[in-house]
Order: C-alpha cells, then sequence, then structure tokens
C-alpha cells in the first residue's frame, strides 16, 4: 500500500555548491553519502517524513537513467518516489496498468558515517518517467534513510502539493485511479490555462495539469522536453512565495502557509 511522497529528485551539476544554495534559502542540508552507480546526494529531511534529495554525479555514467534528465533536458525537479510497504503488489497494479519499468532491484547507498543502506526500488521508463513515481521499500529502518535534521530557518514543515504536467489524462486516470483508489478531483487553473486532476493521499497532493492552448506555459514546458514534474509545494511556518530558481538550480518550489 503506498503510503504517500517518499522524496523528490533534483538533479544538479555541482552538488557541492547547490547544497550551499539551499542552504541559503533556509533549508538544513543533510551529507546522504553515495550510491555504487555513480551517484552521490545532499538531503533535505521535513517533519511530515519526505524529503528532497539534490543529487548528483561522482562519475560520468551515461547509461544512468537519470544522466540524460539531467545534461539533456536541464535537471532541476527530474523525478520522484513513493513510499510502499507492500512494493510487489503496488509494482504489480502499475504493471497492469501498462506502466514501463525496470525490475525490482535491491540497491543500497553508503551514508558518510559508513552505515549502508539497503532497500528495493524500480525505475519508471518512457513516457511514464517523472509522470509515474518510483516506488521504493526499505530493507534497513527508513527512519535511518530518512534526514534527522529535520528543521529548517525558513519553516519548510513538508510537502503539500506536487503539480505535473501531462499531455494525456486520461493515462493519468488509467494508472493513478486504481492505484490510488479513488478517481480524483478535477481542477482548473487559470493563471497556467490549464485543466486537470488532483489525488490527495496520506498528506500529500498531486495535481496533475494539462495545457489547454498552445499559449499557455505549460505548453512550452511540455515542448521543450523538460521533466514533466513542474512544481512542488511545500509548506511553512514562516514567509510564503516562490523561491530563487537561481539558487534552486532550475527547480520551482513555492512555499506556502500552513
Amino acid at each position: 500500500m503506498l503510503k504517500g511522497i517518499d522524496h523528490l529528485v533534483i538533479g544538479v551539476h555541482d552538488l557541492e555548491a547547490t547544497t550551499e544554495s539551499y542552504r541559503e534559502l533556509g533549508f538544513t542540508v543533510s551529507p546522504g553519502g553515495k550510491h555504487p552507480a555513480a551517484t552521490y546526494n545532499s538531503l533535505i529531511g521535513f517533519q511530515d517524513g519526505s524529503y528532497i534529495e539534490l543529487l548528483g554525479f561522482y562519475e560520468t555514467a551515461p547509461e544512468h537513467p537519470w544522466w540524460d534528465l539531467l545534461h539533456n533536458r536541464g535537471g532541476g525537479l527530474i523525478d520522484f518516489c513513493m513510499q510502499t510497504d507492500d512494493i510487489h503488489s503496488d509494482y504489480a497494479q502499475l504493471k497492469a496498468a501498462g506502466v514501463t519499468m525496470t525490475e525490482l532491484t535491491d540497491l543500497s547507498r553508503v551514508r558518510p558515517d559508513g552505515y549502508e543502506l539497503a532497500w528495493i526500488n524500480n525505475k519508471v521508463k518512457g513516457v511514464y518517467q517523472g509522470l509515474v513515481p518510483f516506488i521504493i521499500e526499505d530493507k534497513t529502518p527508513r527512519d535511518e534513510r530518512v534526514p534527522k535534521e529535520r528543521a529548517h530557518n525558513n519553516g519548510v514543515v513538508g510537502i503539500d502539493t506536487l503539480t505535473l504536467i501531462a499531455s494525456d489524462l486520461d493515462l493519468v486516470q488509467r494508472v493513478y485511479t486504481p492505484l490510488l483508489g479513488h478517481s480524483g478531483t478535477p481542477t482548473t487553473d487559470a493563471d497556467l490555462d490549464a485543466r486537470g486532476m488532483v489525488y490527495t493521499f496520506g498528506p500529500h497532493k498531486l495535481r496533475f495539469l494539462t495545457p489547454n492552448s498552445a499559449s499557455s506555459p505549460l505548453a512550452a514546458h511540455l515542448s521543450n522536453h523538460a521533466p514533466v514534474l513542474y512544481q512542488v509545494s511545500l509548506v511553512t511556518h514562516d514567509i510564503p512565495g516562490m523561491l530563487s530558481l537561481t539558487k534552486t538550480q532550475g527547480a520551482r518550489l513555492m512555499l506556502v502557509s500552513a
């Protein structure tokens, strides 16, 4: 059963510099460690149990599923993950919905203190990547994977809404209605000239929008082959507003009032 957004992945070219930029934005950023396959990360943990992964490459790896998203499609918000306590069942549901994925794989990361984390996950491919989450189930305790420092000077306590751009809302409903157990709620966004669906699960919302016309800013987002993740709304007890795209490395992060 899916329990909520596990984490968001922000692809960056310079992990060290980006880590400092996010600290300047008021986030507490913890060192994450290295994966065996070319990537390393810094992490921003939240009180709702989710986190942001700032991910870079410590070696060239064009075969890695996120290499192209960073180096050819610009990075920023490149993927997201949902936490599950029954990964085989949820994987089967995604497969039945036609989602193109890798097989479930045992993976790991070594923290800077030497502790080796282990989990099972998949990777989503093709037109589904960035629109459908990859899923994860921990083999070591999840609390060891999530940063323990979860208080931030900017007052952020968790994720409110993840906005994703879809060219095909029927595809979205075909995947998410059986996966989340409800058909979602229709929505519109006049500022973005878009319509779509909102799915709520756990403490989080997924908002899928499709542009109504070629003049919508979302149409340009799709035509530029950027990752289909568009924006994240983060709940804050401090001052709301859009964070600097320069400091976030192109990730649209909006702080909203609790």
